[in-house]
Formats: structure tokens, sequence, C-alpha cells
């Protein structure tokens, strides 16, 4: 039975609660994240193109296919953990909770191998204003923030739930540029010549599911907030680094040019 609150002018009303229309809003924020995964990858999964619109060289495609299909997986389980949340299934969650930490493993050790691999056969291809072995640095700076912010939602699963979510959710924000920039109308909007090419979904998304979580719950999420303005800076950061001589005499010695 709902119970009745006395507001100011004597009025009674039925509060809604915060927790739920919280739950609610990670299972909506992350129905989208999968929307963006399956219509930018849709071309990679019907046929094995890849971003250039070729398909992806047999030689690298064991790889490829691991990473993408532990992502994907990642980002679907990152759905079906929400709507767990939210129909109060807390038993089911934590049951695939360590599951989900396994494929997130495999995301952030495979991502890497991917874009070493992916470097040897585009060289200098241009691609959001770098070369591709420019490139390598976002893509190494998109698994290290992944891993991060997945190591945090764990530590944070049983003492601190509001900062475990913010975390999971920051985690599939920061894998999920890939997707975004595959989307024909997301490319359009943003171009293809810059950082705000490949980061502008990514910052654009989370400043809106930031925005609309504090609305909700009408305060500012502060973990949120704080694990959004990390990735930003990390990303931009990372970004202009890319194009530095001394980024790129790094990355000629890592790939043994």
């Amino acid at each position: 039975m709902s119970t009745l609150t006395e507001v100011s002018d004597g009025s009674l009303v039925t509060p809604q609660p915060r927790v739920q229309r919280d739950r609610w809003f990670y299972s909506g924020a992350a129905a989208l994240l999968v929307f963006f995964l399956t219509t930018g990858f849709w071309h990679f999964y019907r046929a094995g193109i890849g971003f250039d619109g070729n398909k992806v060289p047999s030689a690298v495609l064991g790889f490829v296919l691991v990473h993408g299909l532990s992502l994907t997986l990642w980002v679907v389980l990152f759905f079906v953990q929400s709507l767990l949340i939210g129909t109060n299934n807390k038993r089911l969650h934590m049951k695939l909770g360590w599951g989900a930490a396994v494929v997130g493993g495999v995301v952030a050790v495979s991502g890497p191998v991917v874009a070493v691999v992916s470097v040897r056969f585009r060289g200098e291809m241009p691609i959001f204003g770098m070369t591709y072995s420019q490139f390598l640095l976002p893509m190494f700076a998109e698994m290290f923030a992944f891993a991060c912010f997945v190591l945090l939602g764990l530590s944070f699963r049983k003492k601190n739930l509001e900062a475990h979510r913010a975390m999971m959710m920051l985690a599939t924000l920061a894998v999920i540029s890939g997707a975004i920039v595959r989307t024909e109308f997301v490319a359009r909007y943003l171009g293809e010549n810059s950082w705000w090419g490949l980061y502008g979904g990514p910052f654009i998304l989370g400043g809106a599911f930031l925005l609309v979580r504090s609305l909700l719950i009408r305060r500012l999420d502060r973990p949120l907030a704080i694990g959004f303005s990390a990735l930003v800076v990390f990303f931009v950061t990372g970004a202009y680094a890319a194009v530095t001589p001394a980024w790129g005499r790094i990355a000629a010695a890592s790939l043994g040019c």
C-alpha cells in the first residue's frame, strides 16, 4: 500500500521513489547504447565490413572477432544488468556480475592487440585528423579508461551502489565511440576530420546522461560527474598527444618501425 506525505500546502501526495526512477534511468541509457552498438556495427555483424568500408583482412579477423564479440557481449550485459536492477532481481544481477567482469577482462586485453595489428595493416591511413599509427594512442586510451572504470565499479559494488552503477556506465561509454562513429547520421553531423568526430558522440551522450539523471534525483550525481569529467580530459589529452613527435617516436618503437 502506498503511503501519503503531507506537503507545504497541506495536501497529501504519494511520493515517487527516487531509487526506482534511478533504476529505470540506467535501463534506458543502456538501451540507447545497445542501439548505437547494433546500428554502428551492423555491417560488421552482417558481412565482416570494417571502418574503411572493406572486409576485415583474414590475417586479423580472428583478433577482431574476439574483441568485437566480447565488446558486444559487454554492452548487452550492461543492458541486462540494468534491467535486473530495475525489476529488483538482485540475486541474478550478482550472479551475472562476475561473468560480466570476465567479459570485461577479454575486452580490455583484446583491444590493444587489435589496435596494434590494425595499425600494421593500415599504417598511415588518415583517420580523425591523425595517421593510423598516431591513432594507436586513442585506441590504447579507450582500453585503459575502460579497464579503470570496470575495476572502480567492481570495487564499489558493495560499499557505494551509486558509484558502482556510474562507473559501469562510464566503462561502456569509454568503448562505444567505435560504434557511434559508424552510425551514418552521427558521422555526418560530427565529421571525421578531428578528434571531435571520434569522441563527440560519447561526450554528448555522457553529458546528456549526467543531466537527465541529475534532474531525476534532484541533485548532482557526483561519482558520474567526476568520472565523466575525468574521461573527457583523458580522451582529449590523448588525442592531442597522439599528433606530437614524441608519440610518433614511441609508436614507431612499439611497432618496430
